[in-house]
């Protein structure tokens, strides 16, 4: 394993020419104690994980390091959730560092994690950590996961005290790869 950025990104795998990627980024406000952005890089066609980021950082600096590394993985596709901060994140990643391949949805670009889109990405990555295991590499992912759980009001997320966005950024990039594939939209050098 490879470390960068203050040990705040882990490279298991890193890119190989003649593989598709897909990087699932869950942004957060950047603020020191509140949540971590966080994100997933997956090879597109086999689901592994092949890195992930997870630290204090927002705005401009976390749409440049995104950026960064999707251009890294052989111009990866870019999948930011567009709920709250991540709105600006996008804005950034687009105007600002003029990246290209952004997922879009229904012609928006990025993920909106939704009432109904949230259950249906965390229920891929349930099925993904029971069926392919070894897709897996973090240990800080499996300890979120450890710690996601189903709250008195039927929603799931970190217990108190815990993180989730590791588990969110993982579950944003299954579910857009799932899309991808089934849409064949994969192979466009280009988001339209």
């Amino acid at each position: 394993m490879q470390e960068r950025n203050n040990g705040r990104l882990a490279i298991w795998l890193p890119p190989l020419k003649v593989k598709e990627y897909l990087i699932a980024v869950d942004p957060a406000g950047g603020g020191c104690d509140g949540d971590y952005s966080a994100a997933q890089v997956l090879d597109l066609e086999s689901g592994m994980q092949c890195a992930e980021f997870a630290g204090h950082m927002g705005g401009l600096e976390l749409a440049k390091l995104v950026t960064g590394m999707a251009t890294e993985f052989n111009d990866a596709w870019l999948v930011i959730e567009r709920n709250n901060h991540g709105s600006g994140v996008l804005a950034l990643a687009e105007s600002v560092c003029q990246y290209p391949r952004i997922y879009r949805q229904n012609g928006q670009p990025g993920w909106p994690t939704t009432s109904v889109s949230r259950p249906a990405a965390v229920g891929k990555l349930a099925a993904a950590l029971v069926e392919r295991p070894d897709c897996f590499m973090s240990r800080r992912l499996l300890n979120e996961c450890r710690s996601f759980v189903r709250k008195s009001d039927g929603s799931t997320g970190a217990r108190t005290g815990t993180h989730d966005d590791c588990v969110m950024a993982m579950a944003i990039g299954l579910a857009a790869r799932a899309e991808l594939l089934e849409s064949g939209r994969w192979r466009t050098a280009i988001s339209s």
